[in-house]
């Protein structure tokens, strides 16, 4: 491995081998019978951690993963917005798509981009921030991330 490596010709290391008196091309030790050449290095580049020779890993069982992961408590832009992220996709956009009503009662309507997707919800909302949470609800649901209202009832149910 370090059979074609130049040798050391200076640093801290030679100088302090040099002052308790050994020279080039001699083993180390007493006797000079150590080894002449560098030690070879394993570079670990997994992320495994260290296992002994004699230890075997044991496979894990393949568990399917749920289709509904935990979103519980997160508010659905947000959550949106993390998976965008943990998947390397660009940022939900977010347009608006229908405004009606007088000044002081609009009706607001969102569709969501979600990768070169869009998504966009059925009903109007009383305001564009629940507009576009109910975007982003439409999005999560149609992706399989979380239920639909529909779905929850029928488990409740059971």
């Amino acid at each position: 491995m370090f059979h074609n490596v130049a040798p050391v010709r200076g640093g801290m290391g030679m100088y302090l081998l040099q002052k308790m008196g050994w020279k080039q091309g001699e083993g180390l030790g007493k006797n000079n019978e150590g080894s002449v050449f560098p030690l070879s290095l394993d570079v670990k580049t997994d992320r495994r951690g260290l296992v002994a020779l004699g230890e075997t890993q044991k496979k894990k069982a393949s568990v399917p993963t749920p289709i509904i992961r935990d979103l519980s408590g997160k508010h659905p832009v947000s959550a949106l917005m993390e998976i965008c992220n943990k998947r390397k996709w660009s940022p939900p956009e977010f347009n608006i798509v229908h405004d009606s009503g007088p000044d002081h009662k609009k009706h607001f309507v969102f569709k969501v981009k979600v990768n070169n997707e869009e998504y966009q919800p059925s009903i109007a909302s009383p305001n564009k921030k629940h507009a576009k949470a109910q975007a982003a609800t439409v999005a999560l649901q149609k992706m399989g991330l979380i239920p639909y209202p529909w779905t929850m009832l029928y488990l409740c149910n059971q």
